[in-house]
């Protein structure tokens, strides 16, 4: 509620668009599980493996295991994997179930993603968003991957995936129910992808397996002052009090 509160003077006291909140969230995310062991990471969108290496850094004996369609970050990332061994990184996309579905690129790497640019996205980024092609990628569920990699309990989840969150989430129930403590997840309240989960459904669908809202992080308007996207960390109420 304290960050909620500075969100709001911050708005109310400013002139800027763009507001970032007085916290840091992974300077929050790593108080918080301080005193829980983490031993295994999943970073859904590695992009770079710049929040990859942040996270390893934050928790020294963990794995991680970063997921990355765009081949434009695989020789980036394959490098950081040859000089770390804590990082595992896997060249396709997580969703709901396992196949194949196109991943749109767009002028702006960080706006790739399983969905095509929506309408707000266009008006906020109209270069960035901009789509240059689609290419073919292996997807699969959060859930089937582990049953195929041993099942190593994953305590923290990490999505910033432009949209296709709510996938992951749907395809990883089993993690959810077992031992996932904490999820750190893009979330979007207006719609930049068609098709793209809202906040709303992110946060029911976690609600669902236990896990409660801590607090959102870094919102951003656009140019008319509607709140279009931000940063959340939920806790599994249980786990992480018990």
């Amino acid at each position: 509620m304290a960050n909620l509160l500075n969100i709001i003077f911050q708005k109310k006291s400013s002139k800027k668009k763009n507001l970032t909140s007085f916290y840091k969230p992974y300077e929050v995310l790593e108080d918080l599980l301080k005193n829980h062991e983490v031993s295994n990471i999943i970073d859904a969108g590695a992009s770079n493996g710049r929040i990859s290496k942040r996270l390893l850094n934050m928790f020294p004996k963990a794995f991680l295991h970063a997921f990355e369609p765009n081949p434009l970050y695989e020789q980036t990332l394959n490098k950081f994997a040859s000089e770390d061994s804590r990082f595992l990184p896997n060249y396709i996309a997580l969703s709901d179930h396992k196949g194949y579905t196109d991943f749109c690129i767009t002028e702006s790497p960080g706006n790739a993603s399983l969905f095509k640019p929506g309408t707000y996205l266009k008006e906020i980024d109209s270069q960035g968003s901009l789509l240059k092609n689609t290419k073919k990628v292996e997807i699969i569920s959060l859930d089937e991957w582990l049953q195929q990699n041993g099942n190593p309990a994953v305590q923290l989840i990490k999505m910033d995936i432009q949209g296709a969150e709510l996938l992951v989430l749907q395809g990883a129930e089993n993690a959810l129910k077992n031992s996932v403590i904490a999820v750190y997840t893009e979330i979007l309240f207006n719609s930049l992808y068609d098709g793209g989960a809202l906040f709303s459904e992110i946060d029911l669908c976690l609600r669902t397996f236990g896990f409660v809202l801590y607090d959102i992080y870094k919102p951003k308007y656009n140019s008319s002052g509607l709140l279009m996207y931000g940063n959340a960390i939920y806790l599994h109420n249980k786990r992480f009090n018990g």
